[in-house]
C-alpha cells in the first residue's frame, strides 16, 4: 500500500471519529439542555461537522499531492534509462559502420571481393541509415551488380549462388526498388526457379521439397532457406504465391515436432529446429540418447529463430501449432549469452536471426516483451542491445573467437551486429 493511500485512510478514519463524537454531543445536548437549548446545540454541532469535513478534504488533497510524485518517479526513471540505452545503441552502430567503411576495398567490396560478404556488409550500412546516395553504398552496389549473371543470379562462385543472390537481392530492394527494378526482377525470378520443387524432378514427399541450398544442385538447408525466404519477403512476393506454401513444407520438416515433420528425422519433440532434414537430418548440436535406444537430433538456437522467422514471413498465424512450438522452444532456452546448444559458435548469426525473428513476432503479436518458460518477462530489445554493446571492441568491430562460419573475420560478425542493433530500435 502506498504512503498516500495510508494517509488518506488515516484522515478518513479521523473524520469518521469526529463525526461520531459530534453525534454524541448532539445526543447529550438533547438530554442536558432540554427543549430550549436544542436549537443552539444543533447550530454549534453543524458548524463542527462542517469544519471537520473541510479538514478531512484538505488533508486528503495534501496526501494525494504527496503521493503523486512518488508514483510518477519510476516511469520517469524508466524513460530516462530507455533514452540512455537508445543513445548507446546509436553510438555503437555508428562505431560499427565506421569500422566497416575503413575495411571497404577501393572496388567497393569486402572479403577480398566475396559477393556474399560484400552484400552482408552493404546490408548493414543500409540498416544503419546509409543510402544509395552515399558513395560507399553506391560503390558496393556497383560491385554487386557486376556479379549478376545472364540467368539473373548474383554470384561468382556457383557453389554459393543461391546464398549470395538472396543477400544481394535484399540489398537492392533496400537501396532502391525503383532504381534497381530490373536487376531485382531478374534476381527474384532466378531464386524462385532454384527452390526445390517439381521443376527440380522431386515431389512433395521428398525431404528437400520447398527448400533452398547453396547451389550447384546441393541439398537444401534451413540457413540458406531462411535467406531465400527473407529475400522473397523483402522483394514483396505476394503471400499467395505457391513458393510460400512450399517453404512451409520444408521448414516444418526441419522442425523437431513429429506432428508436422512427417517423420523425416528422429528428434526429441522439442519444437526447435535443426539444420536440414536431408538424409535423416543433420544438426551441429549433436544428438541425445532416447529411452528407446535411438539417437535424437538436438535443435539449436540460430536455426530455431531462422525457422520461426520463416514461418512468420510465410504468413502463418501466431496461433499455428508450429509457430507456437518454436516460440515455446525459444522461451525454454531464453538467453543472449550464447547460441543455445552451440555455445559461442555462430553467436552473431544467432543475434542476427533472433533480432529479425523477434521483431517480426512483435509486429505480428503486438508484444514487445517475451515471457520465458518460468513466466519471467524479457524486454528483448534491451537485453539483446546490452549483449551486443558489451561485446563491441574498441575499434568498433565485433568478432568471435569461436571462429566458425566466417565469424572470425570481423566484417561478418560486425555486419550481423549492426543489423541486429538496428532491429532493436
Amino acid at each position: 500500500m502506498s504512503t498516500g493511500t495510508k494517509i488518506v485512510i488515516a484522515v478518513l478514519g479521523a473524520g469518521a471519529i469526529g463525526v461520531l463524537a459530534a453525534a454524541a454531543l448532539v445526543a447529550a445536548g438533547w438530554l442536558f439542555y432540554g427543549r430550549t437549548a436544542r436549537h443552539e446545540v444543533a447550530l454549534a454541532q453543524r458548524a463542527l461537522l462542517e469544519a471537520r469535513t473541510q479538514e478531512v478534504k484538505r488533508l486528503a488533497e495534501a496526501a494525494h499531492a504527496e503521493a503523486a510524485p512518488q508514483s510518477e518517479h519510476p516511469a520517469s526513471s524508466a524513460t530516462a534509462d530507455a533514452a540512455a540505452l537508445a543513445q548507446r545503441r546509436k553510438d555503437a552502430i555508428a562505431r560499427g559502420t565506421a569500422y566497416l567503411l575503413k575495411e571497404q576495398a577501393p572496388d567497393g567490396s569486402w572479403g577480398q571481393g566475396n559477393v556474399g560478404i560484400t552484400a552482408l556488409c552493404t546490408d548493414a550500412l543500409l540498416a544503419a541509415g546509409y543510402t544509395a546516395k552515399d558513395q560507399p553504398v553506391r560503390r558496393a552496389i556497383d560491385r554487386i551488380l557486376k556479379a549478376q549473371q545472364p540467368d539473373g543470379g548474383i554470384y561468382e562462385d556457383v557453389g554459393l549462388k543461391n546464398y549470395t543472390t538472396s543477400i544481394a537481392l535484399m540489398v537492392l530492394v533496400e537501396a532502391g526498388p525503383a532504381a534497381y527494378a530490373e536487376p531485382i526482377r531478374k534476381a527474384t525470378e532466378y531464386l524462385k526457379k532454384t527452390q526445390w520443387d517439381e521443376t527440380e524432378t522431386i515431389d512433395r514427399a521428398h525431404p528437400w521439397y520447398g527448400g533452398a541450398g547453396y547451389g550447384k544442385h546441393e541439398r537444401p538447408d534451413l540457413s540458406n532457406t531462411q535467406f531465400f525466404v527473407e529475400a522473397m519477403h523483402r522483394a514483396g512476393v505476394p503471400k499467395d504465391d505457391p513458393l510460400w506454401a512450399k517453404v512451409v513444407v520444408f521448414v516444418s520438416r526441419a522442425q523437431d515436432r513429429s506432428e508436422s515433420n512427417d517423420g523425416v528425422f528422429v528428434g526429441t519433440d522439442s519444437g526447435g529446429m535443426i539444420y536440414t532434414p536431408h538424409k535423416g537430418g543433420e544438426s551441429p548440436a549433436g544428438t541425445v540418447d532416447l529411452p528407446d535406444g535411438r539417437k535424437g537430433l538436438k535443435a539449436y538456437g540460430s536455426m530455431t529463430y531462422a525457422g520461426f522467422k520463416s514461418f512468420i514471413y510465410a504468413d502463418l498465424a501466431g496461433d499455428d501449432p508450429r509457430v507456437k512450438a518454436a516460440l515455446d522452444w525459444i522461451r525454454k532456452h531464453w538467453t543472449f549469452e550464447e547460441n543455445p546448444e552451440l555455445g559461442q559458435q555462430g553467436l552473431f548469426y544467432y543475434y542476427h536471426a533472433a533480432a529479425k525473428a523477434l521483431r517480426a513476432w512483435s509486429d505480428l503479436a503486438g508484444e514487445s516483451v517475451v515471457l520465458d518458460a518460468r513466466r519471467r518477462p524479457h524486454d528483448w530489445r534491451a537485453e539483446l542491445t546490452e549483449a551486443l554493446l558489451k561485446r563491441q571492441r574498441p575499434d568498433g568491430s565485433w568478432t568471435n573467437e569461436a571462429d566458425r562460419w566466417y565469424e572470425g573475420y570481423p566484417p561478418v560478425p560486425t555486419s550481423y551486429a549492426i543489423v541486429a542493433l538496428a532491429q532493436c530500435q
